[in-house]
């Protein structure tokens, strides 16, 4: 019960018409052939949601492309029937879920280089219930976001979109900027105006994801992810000088950790100091998913030894600071972890993990079912691939009854009810030979 497509992207159909790269470096179409200036340059390969009983595959460069949930076609551009105007959408739109609402936002809305954000609330049906259009302090990479019930939290790194002007002389359209801030920016969930955005400043460091936001009793906003003390994604000014720094500072101690950021609605005084939850060089943040917008204590998260790719899955307690961790070794590299409650009434956090794994010692796939209340032991169950998967890195687990119609993945065409009864979930019984 496996498939896999392509997403059929513009891009992809183009390129595979022409049998080779026709569109020019990430986010800088001055450079692309001319004849793609004005398609969409979408790979729709970073994340993938399932919302409104479709897939929607993700690159935050353009809007989303809907893909049938069973046959894994490609439909198309979708914009929320009409109601989605920005040219962007964020590669990890937030899900509530209680509400099912879908919380979302486009960055450099209005073009390249362009400092305008495009905030949407789409209720469980895909309705429109809130837009609002805000600037930011100045353009960056704004990969992910975070929700509470009432607030929504903006993070803008400080990779810098370059200047339209450099990005005409084939620039990489992101480059690291010493001299911005790590900030964020604090929006009513509901009836948001822009002058009501608040921005909140912390010195130059990383972020890449967010783990999960929550309002706490005080009224102000918290929210959690890993944060890394140097230029994390090695991208820069072609003029700076110096070294990349590693995960590891001189005594040793991660140079990233898992950290708590106070956002006050009624703050005077907007520089943020986090305070540290867990000791863990780690990414990629999963959080039990019914916990997601409220206050929780459970977290799963990635992470690797010094100098290696991520191969180890963490179970941390955000309160207590402690964790338990499985490596899968040296010569495997594992995807985003996705959290399956045991059952729809099991404790937080009382889950079991599903986790892609590529292992280099044998060129194969396979995924890892990990129960989160015995980490240390290992896997559970092995799935083992026939082929090498690419490193997807993110993921959605959707359960069986969030699915309308399902279908299932194989082709049935020719089994007949007759087939089925005999043969379906039936164990073979070969012939004994004489």
């Amino acid at each position: 019960n496996f498939k896999q497509k392509y997403v059929r992207t513009a891009k992809f159909n183009i390129e595979r018409a022409a049998r080779q790269s026709v569109f020019g470096k990430y986010r800088n179409s001055y450079i692309d052939d001319p004849r793609v200036k004005h398609e969409v340059h979408s790979t729709a390969n970073t994340h993938i949601v399932y919302f409104e009983n479709q897939l929607l595959a993700l690159k935050e460069d353009s809007r989303p492309y809907a893909m049938d949930q069973d046959s894994l076609e490609t439909r198309g551009l979708y914009d929320f029937h009409g109601q989605y105007s920005a040219p962007t959408f964020t590669a990890h739109p937030k899900i509530d879920p209680d509400t099912g609402e879908l919380i979302t936002m486009g960055y450099e809305a209005k073009g390249d280089a362009t400092n305008d954000v495009a905030y949407y609330l789409f209720d469980k049906n895909g309705k429109k219930l809130e837009e609002c259009w805000i600037k930011t302090p100045y353009v960056g990479m704004m990969h992910d976001m975070a929700a509470t019930k009432n607030w929504i939290v903006f993070v803008l790194i400080p990779l810098e979109t370059q200047p339209v002007d450099i990005l005409q002389q084939g620039s990489k359209h992101f480059a690291w900027a010493e001299d911005k801030p790590l900030t964020f920016g604090l929006l009513p969930r509901r009836n948001p105006k822009p002058e009501d955005v608040l921005w909140f400043n912390f010195r130059n460091a990383f972020y890449g994801h967010t783990g999960n936001a929550f309002e706490g009793e005080d009224g102000c906003i918290y929210l959690d992810a890993p944060l890394t003390h140097h230029n994390k994604v090695r991208i820069k000014y072609p003029s700076l000088p110096g070294s990349w720094s590693n995960s590891y500072t001189s005594s040793g101690q991660p140079a990233s950790s898992y950290v708590r950021s106070k956002l006050d609605p009624n703050a005077t005084n907007f520089n943020v100091e986090p305070t540290e939850l867990v000791a863990l060089d780690g990414e990629m943040p999963k959080v039990d998913e019914r916990f997601a917008t409220k206050a929780y204590s459970k977290l799963f998260l990635c992470y690797s030894p010094v100098g290696g790719t991520y191969n180890t899955i963490a179970a941390g307690d955000i309160n207590t600071g402690k964790y338990t961790h499985w490596s899968a070794g040296e010569h495997t590299s594992l995807h985003e972890v996705a959290s399956l409650p045991r059952s729809p009434d099991a404790a937080e956090g009382d889950s079991f993990l599903v986790i892609i794994a590529n292992r280099r010692d044998v060129r194969l796939s396979c995924i890892l079912i990990l129960d989160a209340k015995d980490l240390a032991i290992g896997p559970i169950a092995i799935i083992e691939l026939p082929f090498r998967l690419r490193s997807g890195i993110h993921g959605s687990w959707v359960p069986r009854s969030d699915i309308l119609h399902d279908k299932g993945l194989c082709e049935m065409t020719g089994v007949t009810t007759e087939i089925r009864q005999k043969f379906e979930g039936k164990a073979v019984q070969p012939a004994l030979r004489k």
